[in-house]
């Protein structure tokens, strides 16, 4: 959408013929507000002159007959030179009252009938006109359409493209991409302002219109030999101003947005480097991690290798045990019986005994 805007003020300011000895002739700026305002006004200038105004209290500033009949010839002929521009030789006519009153009368008269007619006229044109916008509104409205949709898509591209660029910013933490942002949103309506300023400027003026200098050159005079006469042709010029300030505004732009590529590269750059160092550390946590783990669990290995030797040694220990009591079963009756009568004389004669003597 700029580049179109940039060929469009091109264009225009490439045929724009401005007086070369002098700047442009000022014209008064309208009471208005803004360029659309200017613009409302222009128009209504242009299709309405002065001429053509109604005067809608015409009916108040007229005096009829009998308001003339009350008045006195002082004031009649008061009225008569002020109002309607009669001069004293022409006052000093009119001896009589009645040729005053008459006077008067058919000057109001004609006034009123003026104010009508330019009230008619006025009508009539503003019919017309309207008849003939909605005709050209009827006629080119898929060019409208058309015209619109392509001026919606530009927004909305050049909108998309901004809201990219600045979740860009908000992703890489990039404050100077932020304002390179702002800068080319300024540079960008202010490119907008002077297209604008120079297409409305064929058809009107305003004072809300972007102030360029007035640099003309003139082809004519570079073409006519020195110390010749020029001609009529010589005293016209193309004005570059509005071409030096657009080509400073894409230069501008052109560093900006180089300026915002730097800075966003910078981001991304230390936004990687951010990564592996923090990708280095969670893998140094991991691997201490994995170390402490590994530490423990040969700590717990050893801790059931132990275990499971001491219950493999107490098991040892009753199988023993249940070893001893086997062999203690198969012992014959009468060798019991034998052991019993020796353990009892034993002990008797103060040795002591045990039944279990004999299994070692």
């Amino acid at each position: 959408m700029t580049k179109i805007i940039e060929a469009v003020v091109i264009l225009a300011v490439a045929t724009q013929i401005i007086p070369p000895h002098h700047a442009p002739p000022i014209i008064r700026p309208v009471a208005a507000s803004g360029i659309l305002g200017d613009l409302a006004s222009t128009l209504n200038e242009r299709l309405f002159p002065p001429e053509d105004y109604i005067n809608y209290d015409v009916e108040t500033k007229t005096l009829s007959i009998v308001e003339i009949s009350e008045m006195r010839a002082r004031d009649i002929k008061r009225r008569l030179a002020r109002t309607h521009g009669y001069g004293a030789d022409e006052l000093a006519r009119m001896i009589d009252k009645k040729d005053l009153i008459n006077t008067l009368s058919f000057e109001e008269h004609k006034v009123y009938q003026q104010e009508v007619e330019r009230r008619k006229w006025r009508r009539f044109k503003t019919t017309v006109i309207y008849t003939c916008v909605a005709v050209l509104v009827v006629m080119f409205w898929p060019l409208l359409r058309h015209a619109w949709e392509v001026a919606h898509v530009n927004f909305v591209v050049y909108t998309d493209r901004r809201k990219h660029e600045i979740s860009r910013c908000r992703e890489f933490h990039s404050f100077k991409g932020y304002f390179g942002i702002f800068l080319l949103f300024i540079i960008d309506m202010l490119t907008f302002w002077l297209s604008t300023s120079v297409l409305l400027s064929w058809v009107m003026t305003s004072k809300y219109f972007f102030p360029t200098p007035n640099i003309p050159i003139r082809p004519v005079e570079l073409l006519t030999p020195k110390g010749h006469d020029a001609g009529a042709f010589g005293k016209y010029g193309i004005n570059i101003g509005p071409m030096i300030i657009s080509w400073f505004f894409r230069f501008l732009s052109g560093r900006v947005e180089g300026m915002i590529g730097t800075a966003m590269s910078d981001a991304f750059q230390n936004q990687r480097r951010k990564e592996k160092e923090e990708m280095k550390r969670r893998r140094k946590e991991e691997r201490a991690k994995e170390k402490e783990e590994r530490r423990a669990a040969k700590k717990d290995a050893k801790g059931i290798a132990k275990e499971i030797a001491r219950q493999r040694d107490s098991v040892d220990v009753k199988k023993d045990y249940d070893e001893k009591l086997r062999k203690f079963d198969d012992i014959p009756a009468e060798s019991m019986e034998r052991n019993t009568n020796n353990n009892a004389f034993m002990g008797a004669h103060g040795f002591s005994t045990s039944n279990f003597d004999d299994i070692d």
